[in-house]
């Protein structure tokens, strides 16, 4: 039997990888470049597409690959926040839809993710077949308990939109390091990158984790805020002094490190923490203790029961920051770091055990009740022309 060849578009905040499996294979990986504007967000979607479109064709080219020559594309979901118990989606119909509503493409996207399915619909255009296109674990994988939804006020509820692929392939490999299944163990995952989220993985359910991806609570990051007090945010908010667009791209592009430092990058922090920057070592410690007081949420949801600790993504590459959070929460259970990359295997593996009939695809029920209550940059910009 012929391996089935899938094309992974994977698209962050911070970077871009694409990778092309043969059978369970990368056969080649491709890490796009972003242009100053589309890593400050300032770009418009349609500016985005047409770079990303053009890179993978060419990279493509370089492989002796065409688009035809796919049996199947999978993608990073964004802007799905309904996601239920997780699994695979088939991209199509009324899921097509909705990401296509969430593409602005005369306005900088949300997240990188929102401009994949236009990118999807591009490449298309060079294939003269259908491939199916496949979506696995989208932002949103809805297993909280009923309890764990409730805000305190009435008019809002807690969603999970967090790093659920990575977390949960880190959930899964750290379970079987320790002797474990997934679905055996208790373990809680700190997926520490352009944005941080901390989840408490319980007997393979998520039953806690901020809401990195969406609302935005829990410990601020590279760029974004995280939590910030209530009272101050809403005083903001009707002072005049910004617009709803300028509150958004403060809370989530031009805070963090980047708000406090300059920067977003862990590596430079440290090297002038070493120098002798206080500053830089006081907002670094901030970090620290907001990431180890996350997890200590995490570990009161799974009972004081945790079996490890799995620390991911880019700022787990710090020996200094896994030793720091190591000395906090050690205790609780072993601390591992899991550095690598693993999205994009996640996203192939999860395409071919469909594509095998292995697993049956997961069904996608809408976002009623469940999309982010936050204005779209067109309808944002209408509201700005209007004052």
């Amino acid at each position: 039997m012929i391996p089935q060849k899938i094309l992974v578009l994977n698209f962050g905040g911070t970077s871009s990888k694409c990778s092309v499996y043969i059978g369970d294979i990368c056969a080649s990986d491709l890490d796009i470049k972003y242009t100053k504007d589309e890593e400050n967000l300032n770009s418009d979607g349609k500016s985005q597409v047409a770079h990303k479109t053009e890179v993978i064709l060419k990279w493509l080219k370089e492989e002796k690959l065409t688009v035809n020559d796919f049996d199947g594309i999978a993608m990073r979901g964004g802007g799905v926040f309904n996601g239920a118990d997780g699994g695979t989606y088939l991209v199509e119909g009324a899921l097509h839809t909705h990401l296509m509503g969430q593409y602005t493409p005369d306005f900088p996207p949300m997240h990188a993710t929102r401009i994949t399915i236009a990118v999807v619909d591009e490449l298309m255009k060079h294939a003269d077949k259908k491939i199916p296109v496949y979506s696995t674990d989208p932002c949103s994988v809805s297993q909280l308990p009923e309890y764990a939804r409730i805000t305190g006020c009435p008019l809002f509820q807690k969603r999970a939109s967090f790093h659920a692929l990575n977390q949960r392939v880190v959930a899964r490999m750290a379970a079987k390091d320790i002797g474990k299944t997934y679905d055996t163990a208790k373990v809680i995952v700190a997926h520490c990158g352009g944005g941080i989220s901390i989840g408490a993985h319980d007997h393979g359910r998520v039953i806690e984790v901020n809401d990195s991806t969406g609302d935005g609570d829990g410990p601020f990051s590279a760029n974004r805020a995280g939590t910030v007090p209530t009272g101050q945010l809403v005083h903001l908010c009707y002072s005049g002094k910004m617009t709803e667009r300028e509150v958004l791209d403060l809370l989530k592009k031009n805070s963090g490190l980047k708000g406090y430092l300059g920067t977003s990058d862990l590596r430079e922090i440290e090297k002038r923490i070493d120098e002798g920057d206080g500053k830089a070592k006081l907002v670094y410690d901030a970090l620290v203790h907001q990431i180890c007081a996350q997890i200590g949420v995490c570990y009161a949801a799974l009972r004081c029961e945790c079996d490890v600790i799995a620390v991911t993504a880019g700022m787990s590459k710090s020996s200094r920051l896994l030793e720091d959070i190591r000395s906090r929460v050690g205790k609780m259970a072993p601390v591992t770091a899991y550095s690598g990359d693993y999205e994009n295997k996640a996203l192939a593996l999860g395409a071919l055990r469909v594509m095998r009939g292995e697993e049956e695809l997961a069904v996608y029920h809408g976002e009623e009740g469940y999309m982010q209550p936050v204005t779209p940059w067109k309808k944002i910009e209408e509201m700005s022309d209007a004052r």
